[in-house]
């Protein structure tokens, strides 16, 4: 397998065994030249961190990273062909994923070392089952698949053990299941059957039911960001009655959470996350507008703070939940999307205006490093749009990848170690695999609250 080994020099690409140490910059130009890599799809696992990357002599495959040495782990479709592997997920200290492979088409495999193993070939000679939406229930993985026989409806996957759970869709038209979360010994998503659109369901471990058809008719209610907190699950639908709205589920009965927007006009709730015992959302209410709403089982849903008053709104959105903090952006109407955060303490505060005036800088793509810091992207008119980090009082650019304007536009964190890496450009080369040390040398921009 191809190996590349890491120096401290910046940019230092050496291929041998003296002891390497870890990596600073762009770790590998695995697309040589303006062309780009694509490196995507990062998990850790191990103390490895797994990508796919496009190194344009074996396409796009499977590379690990140990945060010094960088390895090719897989030649799934051979002679240059492109597997693209991606949604890797994690199942019994196991790390498994799809990938494209002659002639099963979009199939499930499992990395055995460094050998990869087709789990099933669930779409057969007619095509791609294309795997999707994989969770955890009872130390069983379930998810959706395709074998172009039923549509696309649950599976399940017991080690290596592969069946259709149930065809809640009778026939050759597809459920779709999705959103998949667990409520005590219940597993609870949306799927769809004909007549009735997408709806709520639920399995107990042998039978899959409806757990109600919230909007009788063929459009269906469209349940989605399912999120659980205690004994509820709660999650966003549309009726006609009251248009697209919060509900809940408390494993006996489905409950409008309330009509923010009343009558058939939507509040449009998004971006659910628990935080702190609490759903915190994003939703649109005539007086004041898309605003940051939350809400505890059992009670009804109250405004954190109308950071914008008047009826356009803060627009809050890219809500992250770290320890007892609540990052997210923000407009305020005066200073632009920044970044803003909330506690129990001091409720909703902005942290520091990144790209200071009235433009804005956007924050999004949120990782924890630690428990103090939070890496993230965000954009200045200065620089483009690049890394940064905040621990809530000191904010940080780290390092402007792509000198100017412009703007690396990092994204798809993974931290490995001591180190932040993500996919990044830099005018030179393509979108490529860097990594940097947490303590890495002076920021170029600080902003202090």
């Amino acid at each position: 397998m191809k190996r590349i080994f890491v120096f401290m020099a910046v940019l230092g690409l050496v291929s041998g065994c003296s002891s390497p140490e870890p990596g600073s910059g762009l770790i590998f130009d695995a697309f040589p030249g303006p062309d780009a890599g694509n490196p995507n799809s990062m998990i850790v696992h191990d103390d490895v961190l797994y990508l796919q990357l496009n190194d344009n002599l074996f396409g796009a495959e499977i590379w690990a990273y140990d945060g010094i040495e960088l390895e090719r782990v897989s030649d799934i479709e051979p002679m240059g062909g492109n597997s693209v592997p991606t949604r890797f997920f994690v199942y019994r200290d196991d790390l498994y994923f799809t990938a494209l492979k002659e002639p099963y088409g979009r199939e499930l495999f499992k990395l055995d070392g460094q050998r990869d193993r087709l789990i099933m070939d669930i779409g057969g000679n007619e095509g791609s089952s294309s795997p999707v939406g994989f969770f955890e229930y009872n130390d069983v993985v379930y998810f959706s698949a395709n074998d172009q026989v039923s549509g696309y409806e649950l599976w399940q996957m017991d080690g290596d053990q592969v069946i259709q759970t149930s065809d809640i869709n009778p026939g050759a038209g597809s459920a779709n299941p999705t959103g998949f979360v667990q409520l005590g010994n219940e597993m609870v998503f949306a799927a769809e059957r004909s007549g009735m659109g997408t709806e709520l369901f639920k399995y107990d471990g042998i039978s899959v039911s409806l757990i109600a058809e919230l909007n009788p008719g063929p459009s269906g209610s469209r349940p989605s960001e399912l999120s659980v907190i205690g004994n509820t699950v709660y999650f966003v639908a549309y009726t006609s009655e009251y248009g697209i709205e919060l509900w809940s589920y408390d494993g006996s009965q489905t409950s409008l959470v309330a009509d923010l927007n009343e009558g058939g006009d939507s509040s449009s709730p998004r971006s659910l996350t628990v935080h702190e015992g609490k759903l915190f959302f994003a939703a649109n209410a005539p007086d004041t507008g898309i605003e940051l709403y939350s809400v505890s089982p059992g009670s009804a849903p109250v405004v954190v703070q109308d950071i914008r008053n008047g009826e356009r709104g803060s627009n809050p959105e890219a809500l992250f939940s770290h320890g007892s903090t609540l990052y997210f952006a923000a407009d305020n109407g005066e200073n632009g999307l920044e970044l803003w955060d909330w506690n129990a303490t001091d409720g909703a505060r902005m942290v520091a205006d990144l790209d200071e005036g009235s433009m804005g800088s956007d924050p999004h793509a949120f990782i924890s490093y630690d428990s103090e810091w939070v890496y993230f992207s965000a954009r200045t008119q200065q620089y483009g749009v690049e890394m940064w980090r905040t621990n809530g009082t000191t904010t940080e650019m780290i390092v402007d990848i792509w000198e100017g304007e412009s703007g690396a536009t990092p994204n798809d964190y993974a931290v490995i170690k001591s180190q932040i890496c993500f996919s990044a450009a830099d005018g030179i080369h393509g979108r490529e695999f860097w990594c940097y040390p947490h303590d890495y040398g002076t920021p170029v921009l600080s902003r202090t609250r």
